[in-house]
């Protein structure tokens, strides 16, 4: 359950920025597309993690003090500003109006044709868990990353300064190449995320003080260096990453980025919380993260998958209950969508706990209070609150529910669990074991 509980925070920056599960991927023989022009300059540099890869960026930061920050002028900046700050909210109509206005102060700026791209992934991050026709959001999508790409390589002709158009570039060509893993092409997902990664070292390697770039690429060497691992895969298989490296990158974007310091304390968090298992280090960092912006609830619903990852029960509990009566009282925009995750979890921890007759009734509230009753969460609230059923004697019940989890879609494997409770029921050690399960 863990595996794609904490997707609802994290996917919209881990589809940002890294492209790493698409560069680690290895390429499938043959086909795929030509190299371009841009390609064709960046195949002679060293492979990440190489010491010749390394030595330019961690030479040149100390000299960054002396750079100009990084700016996309006054009126692009207040505007990014704005729209990033909607889109945390998921405000997400309120961030488009601010990314176009980009585009209308100047087209040739790669920046808006970015955020846009950006917006898009947040849009599908919020109903991933539903099985649908996202053919229209996916064509969004890549019109602007590509228009990304065009327009950075046509500024490069035209005086855009460097840095600033590998950045885009190398950014837009991260995030398509993320977009292709997710649906397993995964040739072209390595010729996307590769470019990426080679030009946001290129960028760093112009500006180092464009800290903004080193999330992408400390994410890259984190993953790179801990997927092995994580997927039990022979490390031959990835280019070499390294963890230290990669984090003190994650934390030099965080603590002097100009615009992606919030997404590298996001997926700070997450690595601290399911790959390092340091909970108090990643709730401290929770704590910052929402005194950025303490009236948003997006902020908190993280702290609250923070807590189920930390298996802090107790703290779960008491988190939801004060999340759920501040947005009866609230009604925040966008959150609507994620509420059946709130009873869930709310709901897992009382399960946790081995009290079933509780948890029911946060799993009940969790299908009856939703307004989205396609998504997967409230599948999960069927099958959870059906092996409560269980633990109470109530097979009858518990039947009912399963046969309700049959009939809806499949979601990472809820009919799996499903099925196998209908033959048999699960007792509380298998059903903790799923909670906790994170392969």
């Amino acid at each position: 359950m863990k595996k794609f509980r904490s997707a609802v925070l994290i996917l919209p920056f881990f589809l940002l920025f890294s492209g790493f599960t698409a560069d680690c991927a290895p390429p499938a023989a043959g086909g795929g597309e030509p190299p371009d022009t841009e390609e064709a300059r960046l195949a002679d540099e060293p492979a990440a993690g190489s010491l010749q890869d390394a030595a330019p960026e961690a030479a040149s930061v100390s000299s960054a003090a002396a750079l100009p920050p990084f700016s996309l002028g006054p009126a692009v900046d207040e505007r990014y500003d704005r729209g990033i700050a909607f889109m945390y909210r998921l405000e997400f109509d309120k961030a488009e109006l601010e990314f176009r206005d980009i585009i209308k102060l100047d087209t040739a700026n790669p920046a808006g044709y970015f955020a846009l791209a950006a917006l898009s992934w947040w849009r599908y991050s919020q109903n991933f868990d539903v099985q649908a026709d996202f053919k229209g959001l996916e064509d969004e999508f890549m019109r602007n990353a590509e228009n990304t790409i065009k327009v950075s390589k046509a500024g490069l002709k035209r005086g855009l300064a460097p840095d600033h158009a590998y950045f885009f570039m190398g950014s837009a060509y991260g995030i398509e190449g993320r977009w292709h893993a997710v649906q397993k092409n995964w040739f072209r997902a390595y010729l996307r995320g590769n470019k990426g990664r080679k030009l946001l070292r290129k960028s760093v390697k112009l500006n180092p003080g464009l800290y903004d770039a080193y999330l992408g690429l400390g994410i890259f060497d984190y993953f790179a260096d801990a997927l092995p691992e994580i997927l039990k895969i022979p490390a031959l298989l990835f280019l070499r990453g390294d963890k230290a490296r990669g984090l003190s990158e994650v934390r030099l974007a965080l603590e002097k980025g100009r615009f992606f310091s919030l997404e590298a304390r996001l997926f700070l968090i997450e690595i601290l919380t399911r790959h390092e298992k340091n909970l108090k280090a990643a709730l401290d960092e929770v704590e910052k993260l929402k005194a950025t912006d303490p009236s948003n609830m997006f902020f908190r619903l993280g702290e609250i998958l923070t807590l189920v990852h930390g298996e802090a029960w107790q703290k779960v509990i008491e988190e939801c209950g004060r999340f759920l009566e501040d947005y009866k009282r609230l009604s925040p925009p966008g959150l609507a969508q994620q509420l059946s995750l709130v009873y869930l979890s709310a709901g897992d921890a009382w399960l946790a706990l081995n009290k079933p007759e509780e948890a029911a009734r946060r799993f009940t509230d969790g299908i009856a209070l939703t307004a989205f009753p396609q998504k997967g969460w409230v599948t999960y609230c069927y099958l959870r609150r059906g092996q409560a059923m269980d633990l109470l004697g109530k097979r009858g019940d518990a039947v009912r529910d399963y046969r309700m989890v049959m009939r809806r879609d499949n979601f990472w494997d809820s009919r799996k669990y499903g099925k196998r409770a209908l033959k048999k029921a699960p007792d509380f050690k298998e059903i903790y074991r799923q909670l906790m399960e994170t392969d």
